[in-house]
């Protein structure tokens, strides 16, 4: 799964009630405050449950890595305080309180979180795997966070100045905010983090295209000057932990590689990774907190727990029954079909967020077969969505069928190309494979066990494709591998993931030309730079259907679902919501 870029890949963001239009955009022009920009998301990868493939041998797991002792330091300065950003757009979910958060919240204990697998890395700016991002947000901050209602809010900036015509963007950082190594973050950290998410991540190229010129006029300042709008739209993106800050070391030692020993700002430090047993976290007690009032995600952060324990548990069965037994705390992307059985444990809490991630086959449209537009559009011909969202959810309840690439709930929902959606047309499929000249070559496709939704659709996938004439190699990796291989263009034709259903859009890491698939048609480029630079509410909506009925048309990949999440939790752990993305910050153990 895929964060929104997006975090992505990969949850339910609050009431159930839909946005205005008006409201968001507001918040997308230089001259509304920043707090009034809507939810956003984008998008992989989320991370959603099931059986470790048995094809996969596990290997000897390496020696762990741990991170260094940081050298003493004096007590940090106690940061401004926070301007007040104006109230986000109303939420698109349905995130619920969790049952019984009462009582007086209490520092101790160790948190044991099952996840679906091991993290592809710990690197949330190196990947928008929603299993790193995740992690990810405990131990690193951005400029801004999201709150409550998944609009942005500042997190490691004390003000935020747009200019009136959008065009430039004056940040100030919070004074003594501390790295784990208990080096000050600066206006250099800031820089050198902002120059690497422009250049690996795909968000960030999108964002930052338009840049002229970024300059650092003291300590604590960064000045962003772009040759056409985008301060009205930037802190949605930046509100990612795909635009995470590092040590400015860090950044320009790794590069476009991964950062091996993360070091953030956040309220919780790395401490080691025990590969395929474990990463641990554990508080850092010299974190600097803001002191607005929490907001969901934002605001205020306190590390009550001692440490947090990430343990990768591919079996969905073994998360969903360990939380039962005591052996987990938390037992996250558990398959739908497992709700009677966890609802049904005492002390256990069965968690649905609503609305969560999209499914979506992407197909590899830099090398190989799907260069070829005519088969891109054979496959969407050829196939019936409600065999493979059964296959794939199973539960009815926790899934629907729609066009959409954001969610019914969200500002962003349109019908646009639902003439194409879900209408097999085998006749068609077939003259479109004659056309392509198809010489029945089979599609090399990538998939997971890890995540329940994935392979499950690919056995259906395969059935339907097969009937038109495709050939299919239905290949079974665990998860970590498929992210690596995706990467790689003579690797595969097709791979499967899913995107923040919650979402801005534009916010989508496949709407970045540099995302894996390949998707860098100019013309999705010309809509993408409108609905970044467009203030008005009527022509922003035209923007977004022009860019989902190119989706359509085009088939970059093929949606066959937007699907709900289940995750497992003690009722020893107080203090937490149902968030889309969890956090154990402001939590406690009982």
């Amino acid at each position: 799964m895929e964060i929104g870029s997006s975090d992505g890949d990969a949850i339910s963001r609050a009431s159930g009630r839909v946005t205005s239009r008006r409201s968001l955009l507001k918040g997308l022009t230089a001259l509304m405050a920043v707090g009034a920009i809507a939810p956003l998301a984008a998008a992989c990868a989320p991370q959603q449950p099931a059986a470790k493939p048995a094809e996969t041998a596990k290997p000897a797991a390496p020696a762990a890595t741990t991170a260094p002792a940081a050298p003493a330091a004096a007590a940090p300065a106690k940061p401004a305080e926070a301007a007040k950003p104006a109230e986000a757009a109303k939420p698109a979910a349905d995130a619920k309180p969790a049952t019984n958060p009462a009582g007086e919240p209490k520092k101790g204990g160790t948190l044991k979180w099952a996840m679906i697998g091991e993290p592809p890395a710990h690197d949330p700016v190196f990947t928008t795997a929603t299993v790193t991002a995740n992690f990810g947000w405990h131990v690193f901050e951005g400029l801004f966070t999201r709150d409550s209602k998944n609009g942005p809010k500042m997190d490691l900036l004390e003000k935020y100045e747009p200019s009136s015509d959008g065009k430039k963007a004056t940040m100030t950082l919070r004074k003594g905010v501390l790295f784990h190594n208990d080096k000050e973050l600066t206006s250099a950290d800031v820089e050198a983090s902002l120059k690497r998410y422009a250049d690996i991540q795909a968000s960030g190229k999108l964002v930052f295209t338009a840049l002229d010129k970024m300059t650092v006029p003291d300590k604590y300042t960064v000045v962003l000057e772009f040759k056409e709008p985008r301060a009205g739209i930037l802190p949605v993106f930046l509100s990612r932990i795909a635009a995470a800050i590092t040590p400015a070391e860090d950044a320009q030692k790794a590069g476009k590689d991964k950062i091996v020993t993360p070091i953030g700002t956040g309220p919780y430090k790395f401490v080691e990774h025990q590969p395929d047993r474990m990463t641990r976290m554990q508080r850092f007690d010299k974190y600097v907190a803001r002191e607005d009032p929490a907001d969901g995600p934002s605001g205020k952060k306190v590390a009550y727990i001692d440490e947090i324990q990430y343990i990768p548990v591919p079996e969905e069965s073994v998360r969903a029954d360990g939380v039962g037994t005591g052996e987990y705390h938390f037992g996250d992307s558990l398959a739908p079909d497992s709700y009677a059985r966890v609802k049904g444990v005492p002390g256990v809490e069965a968690d649905i967020g609503k609305p969560y991630y999209w499914a979506v086959a992407h197909m590899n449209k830099k090398e190989g077969l799907f260069t070829n537009v005519k088969l891109r559009q054979a496959v969407l011909a050829a196939i019936s969505i409600d065999p493979i969202a059964a296959a794939a959810f199973g539960v009815k309840e926790f899934y629907r069928l729609d066009p959409g690439i954001a969610a019914p709930e969200t500002p962003w929902f349109t019908d646009e190309g639902k003439e194409l959606f879900n209408n097999p047309n085998p006749d068609k499929a077939k003259a479109l494979l004659k056309e392509a000249n198809y010489d029945g070559t089979p599609i090399r496709w990538m998939s997971t066990k890890e995540y329940f939704y994935n392979y499950n659709a690919g056995v259906v996938f395969k059935q339907q494709l097969e009937a038109v004439g495709f050939k299919v190699d239905l290949q079974v990796m665990d998860w970590a591998t498929l992210v690596k291989r995706r990467s790689d263009s003579k690797e595969y034709d097709v791979f499967v993931t899913a995107h923040e259903s919650y979402s801005h859009p534009v916010l989508q890491p496949f709407v970045g030309d540099t995302w894996p698939g390949w998707w860098t048609l100019p013309a999705k480029n010309e809509i993408a730079a409108k609905i970044m630079a467009e203030t008005d509410e009527k022509k922003q909506m035209d923007n977004i259907k022009q860019l989902q009925r190119l989706f359509y048309d085009d088939v970059p990949g093929v949606k066959y679902g937007e699907y709900f999440v289940l995750r497992a939790r003690s009722n020893k752990v107080m203090g937490t919501i149902n968030p889309s993305d969890p956090y154990f910050w402001n939590a406690w153990l009982a």
